[in-house]
């Protein structure tokens, strides 16, 4: 068994001290909230690299108090997508883009995906520096506000993070003995970011069970609020058995969130790999099937802001490429120490709200890390 809490450690020249939790509802206040998202046509906001289609990972979905560095973004071409609820069919939907200094842009877009400006075109709103209000009225239903500021450079404080979870974030590599979360303080670190990492790591464990003997209890009880929660389920649980995945989430973890998060606060499910064996499910590709429309099932479920860790996705590329065994040990189940970089730096690139393409090699060879860190960093959007 493994389990490690509030670890210190020390990045950027800043004494780290143990993290909040993670978890954290939606904006107090905002027309996102948990209480607003009810019946609503318009679920969300997605901050969009346009170069590559995909949403941007860490700043979306966007959340009231939600800063675009223009800094750390610089020579990526933005726009801002409403997401819809399940089954929403609005007809169109008119953006209001009201900055504090009194600019103001008004679009229609009448033909899904709907953008603030124009589909996958630059959106010259995203580069003036100011804070925002955001509304967008879908052309049947209510609409949805969220508050943001563009801003050239801003100071970066510290970051706390929370991950729960088994040894699939807690197997340690063999160069330097970090697991997952240890590597992803010593990448913020690097990158000249502080970072307080908080560990609740049992292996075998199921998130239902890691809840039930107490472990995360002081974690998620409020006394530490956290900028990013990482959930890691039971490898196969998602899967095979998704009511019961669901029903944790939702009825246990969730009512924690508000408590544990900061304002603008996300929380990170761990979007796991397919097994060697694939058992239940005939061939692993009908178990890459089966987690990604249960893990989007999830994700969509929880009133909670959250985005996905697009870990599995980025196995299936690799291996697509360098077989199995490059990234999975022989055990069929646990990650190669490739396989836990290429999640740190993932994790890193959503929890810095940067490109992982410049991030350390740490162990790896140059060539071999570059290559993992591009996976990453185009499955989470830049």
């Amino acid at each position: 068994m493994t389990w490690r809490t509030a670890a210190a450690a020390t990045a950027g020249g800043l004494a780290l001290g143990a993290v909040s939790l993670l978890l954290n509802g939606p904006p107090h206040g905002s027309a996102g909230s948990a209480a607003g998202t009810q019946g609503r046509a318009v679920s969300g906001v997605a901050l969009v690299n346009d170069a590559t289609r995909r949403p941007i990972l860490g700043l979306t979905p966007l959340t009231d108090g939600t800063v675009i560095d223009l800094g750390r973004l610089a020579g990526l071409r933005l726009s801002l997508r409403a997401d819809l609820a399940a089954g929403a069919h609005p007809g169109g939907v008119t953006f209001t883009m009201t900055g504090a200094k009194g600019d103001r842009y008004t679009h229609t877009d009448s033909r899904a995906p709907y953008f603030l400006c124009d589909d996958y075109a630059d959106c010259p709103p995203l580069t003036t520096p100011d804070t925002y209000t955001l509304t967008v009225r879908p052309h049947t239903g209510a609409p949805f506000s969220v508050r943001f500021t563009v801003a050239a450079a801003p100071a970066a404080p510290p970051l706390d993070v929370l991950f729960v979870g088994n040894s699939l974030l807690g197997s340690v590599n063999r160069s330097s003995g970090e697991d997952t979360p240890a590597l992803v303080r010593r990448l913020a670190s690097a990158a000249g970011r502080a970072l307080n990492v908080t560990e609740v790591i049992h292996s075998g464990y199921t998130l239902r069970q890691t809840w039930d003997d107490g472990l995360v209890a002081a974690a998620l009880g409020g006394a530490r609020q956290y900028d990013f929660i990482v959930l890691q389920e039971y490898s196969t649980l998602v899967a095979a058995n998704p009511a019961a995945a669901t029903e944790t989430l939702l009825g246990t973890y969730a009512p924690a969130f508000a408590r544990a998060l900061k304002p603008g606060g996300r929380v990170v499910l761990f979007k796991n790999w397919a097994l060697v064996d694939p058992a239940p499910f005939p061939t692993r590709a009908a178990a890459t099937a089966a987690i990604d429309a249960n893990y989007a099932a999830l994700s969509a479920a929880l009133a909670t802001p959250n985005l996905l860790a697009p870990i599995g996705d980025e196995f299936e590329t690799v291996i697509a490429a360098e077989g199995a065994p490059y990234l999975i040990e022989p055990d069929g189940k646990h990650p190669s120490d490739a396989a836990i970089y290429l999640d740190a730096v993932t994790l890193s690139g959503i929890v810095l709200s940067e490109s992982p393409r410049g991030l350390a090699d740490l162990y790896l060879t140059g060539p071999a890390a570059a290559d993992l860190r591009a996976v990453a960093a185009t499955a989470i959007g830049y």
